[in-house]
């Protein structure tokens, strides 16, 4: 391999070429800055069958040799596409899995950029040397959104922190790619995302920083944002983590613990099923998503979740035992109204929340309202 790093392909010949032609026409690659001798930057591996072209045995190697610095893409149409492989190999060592030649790509190219960055900083989770900031903020949660999250002195900073990872996409790198401000009011959207055609439900890769050490699936979630309702969180959290442009159909479910906090279950289809292909580069949002028919979640235990709300959900709907409800009522209408209030900061929105929940249980069946 010589002095320089260089990129791996185990496919059958004709994705091969298709592969090598990929990483030839990225520019950035035959830039890498160097690892050390004898490093690979990346593989892309085809899941396989046989003994010859399976991706089992390389990745059992890679994880064993203590590759931490090579990123590794499974390219395979059946592990992106089916959720119990699809974690399968996350659990095998591989930080990326895909079906999408131009995804992998953008995933080769922005290794090179991490790469090709060079600084005075070392990652702390495999200690690749001479990155600079920048290149250290998109390496930490596109490289290592597989692994758990650490703790310890943040290399730019000094700090010592619980979670480096969100320490240092918080806290370092270009300040538009950090998160928002938290908004003053918390709320939070939840979206089951159906496809028509054939019944199918969006699963989430969650970082594995925040899934119990790996990315466990759940569903496209978060908290409102700054002058948000519910049913723009929801378009806004599938766009992010799933990669899917969705419009809302239904409420759910709204559920409020005891102190107060609102969580809106939302049902949502794609905006259009012939460009609903899911995410598969891993960002801070997600490492990928997945469209999974309801039986194959018998395949998949309590642990492969960030939370089995999915194994809740996503039957009942199945089922026809959880319905959707309108949105076109007056009472979610004021509810909306009065979150994008709330969220936004507006003091004298929050004792008008009792009269709006209640004006909801009255507008509703009790099922919405049950956890």
């Amino acid at each position: 391999m010589g002095e320089r790093s260089c990129v791996l392909i185990l496919a059958k010949p004709d994705r091969c070429s298709d592969c090598k032609v990929l990483v030839e026409e990225a520019e950035a690659l035959r830039n890498l800055h160097e690892l050390g001798a004898g490093q690979l930057a990346a593989v892309i591996c085809a899941l396989g069958r046989g003994r010859d072209d399976s991706c089992w045995p390389l990745l059992s190697e890679l994880r064993a040799a203590a590759f931490r610095r090579t990123f590794v893409i499974v390219l395979s149409y059946t592990a992106a596409r089916d959720a119990r492989t699809r974690l399968d190999c996350f659990d095998a060592g591989a930080r990326m899995v895909t079906a999408s030649l131009r995804d992998a790509g953008v995933a080769l190219r922005r290794a090179a950029l991490v790469l090709r960055s060079p600084g005075p900083y070392r990652c702390p989770a495999c200690a690749l040397p001479s990155l600079s900031e920048d290149g250290l903020h998109l390496h930490m949660h596109f490289h290592h959104a597989t692994d758990p999250n650490e703790g310890g002195v943040c290399p730019v900073c000094a700090a010592r922190v619980g979670n480096l990872a969100m320490h240092l996409h918080n806290e370092h790198g270009p300040p538009e790619e950090r998160e928002l401000a938290a908004a003053p009011y918390a709320a939070f959207a939840w979206c089951v995302c159906q496809r028509p055609s054939d019944a199918k439900f969006l699963l989430v890769n969650e970082p594995a920083g925040i899934s119990g050490g790996r990315p466990g699936y759940w569903l496209p979630a978060g908290r409102l944002d700054r002058g948000e309702g519910f049913v723009e969180a929801c378009r806004r959290e599938a766009l992010e983590e799933a990669g899917v442009a969705v419009r809302v159909t239904g409420l759910l479910r709204l559920m409020v613990d005891g102190r107060g906090t609102i969580r809106a279950v939302l049902l949502a289809a794609p905006e259009d099923e012939r460009d609903c292909e899911p995410k598969s580069v891993p960002d801070w949002e997600s490492v990928g998503a997945v469209w999974a028919d309801v039986s194959e979640l018998d395949k998949l235990s309590d642990g492969d979740y960030r939370s089995p709300d999915p194994a809740d959900l996503y039957p009942k709907v199945a089922r026809g035992e959880l319905r959707p409800q309108p949105l076109d009522t007056d009472a979610f209408r004021e509810l909306e109204a009065l979150m994008r209030r709330l969220t936004s900061g507006d003091a004298a929105a929050s004792p008008e929340l009792p009269g709006v929940l209640a004006r909801l249980q009255a507008a509703y069946p009790r099922s919405v309202f049950r956890r």
